[in-house]
């Protein structure tokens, strides 16, 4: 896993892209083969991560238990906006924003499982 940190960062006034970094460092992949689900409004953004990752033979799970191995992890941060991070085995493993604060309150994880 190449961890990457974001490009993009709510605290320069954008719509951060922890999800997308979280997503191609687990995945081997440049954040720029990701889509850019930050700018997917609320009921959009679900719908266009699962079609992605199918055509990429990928299997994304939501789910509010932690899963073993490696997952991305989605909480509050202390700056009060949801964050993604990765998570090993439910415990912080990488900030995706670089600055090893992670978040404050745990709200659920993704599995990433490639497909066969």
């Amino acid at each position: 896993m190449i961890l990457l940190t974001t490009t993009k960062s709510a605290n320069r006034g954008e719509n951060g892209n922890c999800l997308a970094t979280a997503l191609a460092s687990m995945l081997d992949l440049k954040i720029t083969d990701i889509p850019e689900f930050e700018d997917m409004c609320k009921n959009t953004w679900k719908p266009a991560l699962h079609e992605w990752a199918t055509k990429i033979g990928v299997n994304i799970t939501f789910t509010k238990s932690i899963p073993k191995g490696f997952s991305i992890g989605i909480g509050r941060h202390a700056n009060g906006l949801l964050h993604a991070v990765i998570l090993e085995d439910g415990a912080f493993y990488f900030d995706t924003n670089g600055s090893g604060k992670f978040y404050e309150e745990h709200k659920y994880c993704l599995e990433v499982n490639k497909l066969s």
